[in-house]
């Protein structure tokens, strides 16, 4: 089976991780959070998740489960519903929704803030990344 970004074959590591669609999101998250991105599923749930304080970890991990399923949803909306690709921006929206849409899951109102915050936080600076390149404001997300 192909990936339906780019074509490559489809794995689990390739979908998440590998595929350029993966790349855009994890490096905007990487560049919006100056956090280096993890390599894999091992490695997120591995050393990398748990190089956070036990306190924020879960904060994180609603973050990194909100960017798998937005992938996952967007891949097979390709295959299942026969809807055109997604932009990148499309499939970061989405993620940031369903971080948005999972806050009244947590304990505190802190933590509903934080994860509010942070995801406004990402799409902010994807914006004014794709703005200040040439990304007219009143273009729309779909293609």
């Amino acid at each position: 089976k192909k990936c339906v970004f780019c074509h490559h074959d489809e794995t689990i590591q390739h979908l998440f991780f590998d595929c350029h669609m993966a790349h855009f999101l994890w490096r905007a998250i990487q560049i919006t959070f100056n956090v280096q991105p993890p390599r894999s599923f091992s490695h997120m749930f591995g050393t990398w998740l748990y190089r956070w304080q036990k306190r924020t970890r879960h904060l994180i991990f609603a973050g990194l489960a909100a960017v798998c399923w937005a992938l996952w949803l967007s891949r097979n909306d390709v295959v299942f519903d026969k809807k055109h690709i997604q932009t990148y921006l499309q499939v970061l929206f989405r993620g940031t929704y369903w971080c948005r849409q999972w806050t009244p899951l947590q304990r505190r109102e802190a933590s509903i803030d934080i994860l509010q915050t942070a995801a406004s936080k990402l799409e902010m600076a994807v914006l004014h990344f794709f703005q200040r390149n040439g990304w007219p404001n009143r273009r729309r997300l779909a293609g």
